[in-house]
């Protein structure tokens, strides 16, 4: 149990604390409190990305702007981590900061690496460019070619007739 603190004040128990981070900066954040000696963990997940046309797989932050930090009473210096770049704070409930049981983190660590596609099998998606412009379909399959261009072969009615057509990946998006 946490033992009653002023408000402002931390919990007087070592643990796992969550850090909330400026925007996109949970890595900038997760680096720099381990330059100051700090455990930290930040759950990730592996997602699909269109960059500059290409389909890229990055590595996300589980919980954005969010990860978890070990202090211990005592040995930890808390007050530094605020001024830690690509923070903003520790979390904060009722004054207090709060602590994440450990089997929490636990959990997390052992879980695989999450990925998250950029499209899914039979999504419907809408074509946002070229010749085709406007017109819904569904995704059968993604690909790529030889020379590592990203490529989806979709369903669409042509002529009353269910044909499937090979796009580039940047001139569909999911369908609202």
């Amino acid at each position: 149990m946490i033992s009653p603190t002023k408000p402002g004040q931390h919990a007087e128990e070592s643990g796992w604390y969550v850090v909330y981070t400026r925007p996109r900066q949970e890595a900038r954040a997760l680096e720099n409190l381990r330059n100051q000696g700090f455990v930290c963990f930040l759950p990730t997940l592996s997602a699909e990305r269109l960059r500059g046309g290409r389909q890229v797989e990055i590595a996300e932050a589980l919980f954005p702007r969010y990860l978890f930090v070990y202090l211990e009473v005592g040995r930890s210096n808390w007050s530094t981590i605020r001024s830690t770049r690509g923070v903003v704070r520790l979390v904060e409930f009722g004054g207090v900061t709060t602590r994440i049981p450990s089997s929490l983190i636990e959990a997390l660590a052992e879980q695989p690496v999450q990925q998250k596609k950029l499209f899914e099998v039979g999504e419907r998606l809408r074509v946002i460019d070229g010749p085709f412009v406007g017109i819904e379909t569904v995704l059968q399959r993604l690909y790529k070619t030889p020379d590592g261009e990203a490529r989806v072969i979709v369903l669409m009615d042509i002529l009353a007739r269910p044909q499937q057509i090979s796009l580039p990946v940047c001139v569909v998006r999911k369908a609202a």
